[in-house]
């Protein structure tokens, strides 16, 4: 047998070697994309089903109903799960990233989507438990980078944005005699270096900036949390933060 034919015939058995190699390890990764999708799926849901369960018990606690532990555990158990999922769709998301310039597969542009949504859920909770819009809009702007075209991102985003700032409008439904939860539940809490106490008084402020300038509007509470003040041009030219 000639030498040059036993080495053509070498090669060739060892390129389709690679060939069927590079091929077990891409039919092994898309198996194990698909089993760390189901997971990730499955971890949302169940995600879901847990602030959801959060928010009943929370309502509860709103009524006065003891369930301060309950509320405790479940909180745990939501940002367990959130670290979780955030952590493996992270990764997933990295394993096959986007190529600029080019489209989404499905499978990224669904991946894309699950992090949208769970970063809108991130944004809104600096919004409604501390009053970060700051933190919040850059959340919506990072998000948009992976997900440009999706409008829920736009309009939580816009939002954000218009609330940023508090308006004349806005402030205009708080009324003196309305209690803390009461403002609250009209205009969301301020961020915590904007709620002040003076002890020696015995009143608080919450403090709602009305510009970038650091202008704020202003509700003053009494020590039984009702507001006995309420002042739009509370802080003028000076820095209430944003």
């Amino acid at each position: 047998m000639p030498k040059t034919w036993i080495v053509a015939v070498a090669l060739a058995g060892l390129l389709a070697g690679c060939t069927d190699s590079e091929q077990t390890k891409k039919l092994a990764a898309a198996e194990a994309q698909k089993v760390e999708w189901t997971w990730l799926e499955s971890a949302k849901q169940d995600l879901d089903a847990k602030r959801q369960q959060l928010a009943g018990l929370e309502a509860q606690a709103a009524t006065g109903a003891d369930v301060a532990a309950q509320v405790d555990a479940v909180h745990q158990e939501v940002d367990k799960a959130e670290d979780a999922l955030g952590a493996r769709l992270a990764a997933y998301i990295n394993a096959d990233p986007p190529v600029m310039g080019e489209p989404l597969s499905p499978q990224q542009m669904a991946a894309a989507r699950m992090k949208s949504a769970e970063d809108m859920v991130i944004a809104q909770e600096f919004i409604a438990l501390g009053g970060d819009y700051r933190k919040a809009i850059d959340i919506y702007n990072a998000a948009l980078t992976l997900d440009p075209d999706n409008g829920a991102l736009k309009a939580a985003l816009a939002a954000a944005e218009s609330n940023r700032y508090m308006s004349a409008g806005r402030f205009a439904q708080i009324k003196k005699g309305m209690t803390q939860d009461q403002v609250r539940a009209a205009l969301g809490v301020p961020l915590a270096r904007n709620m002040k106490e003076y002890p020696e008084k015995k009143v608080s402020a919450w403090f709602y900036p009305t510009n970038e300038s650091g202008d704020a509007a202003g509700v003053w509470f009494n020590d039984k949390k009702v507001a006995y003040q309420v002042t739009y041009d509370a802080v003028k030219a000076q820095s209430a933060g944003n």
